[in-house]
């Protein structure tokens, strides 16, 4: 046994094949989908080429925007649900990366590149 901090006798061994894990933050709807699919990537079943991880990410993206809009309730500050305003920006500028395949830009988002974000 170590001193404060380090590992310990009853410390576990993790469970995923990839190594060290790391805290995110994910719509609570989408958290088990999210769990079985990065499983799935950790065993091996799934393998995803470039491509394919794209049109995955942008498909996640689009269904929780789906999602986001159909719960929306009005309140004083906005009447509609309209994915236009600045808190949508970092996600259209993320679809748009992805769409685009440049993972590094923060390039302005195009009409054209988000279908479910530009509503």
């Amino acid at each position: 046994m170590t001193g404060k901090g380090g590992r310990r006798v009853t410390t576990w061994n993790s469970q995923w094949n990839h190594g060290n894990t790391k805290h995110i933050r994910v719509p609570a709807a989408l958290e088990q989908q999210i769990i079985e699919f990065a499983r799935a990537l950790d065993s091996g079943v799934v393998h995803l080429d470039s491509e394919q991880l794209h049109k995955t990410v942008l498909l996640l993206i689009d269904q929780f925007v789906e999602q986001r809009v159909a719960s929306f309730h009005p309140n004083q500050h906005s009447r509609t649900a309209s994915t236009n305003s600045r808190r949508w920006d970092e996600l259209r500028r993320f679809r748009n990366s992805v769409a685009s395949g440049n993972h590094h830009a923060r390039s302005k988002s195009t009409p054209e590149s988000e279908p479910a974000i530009a509503r």
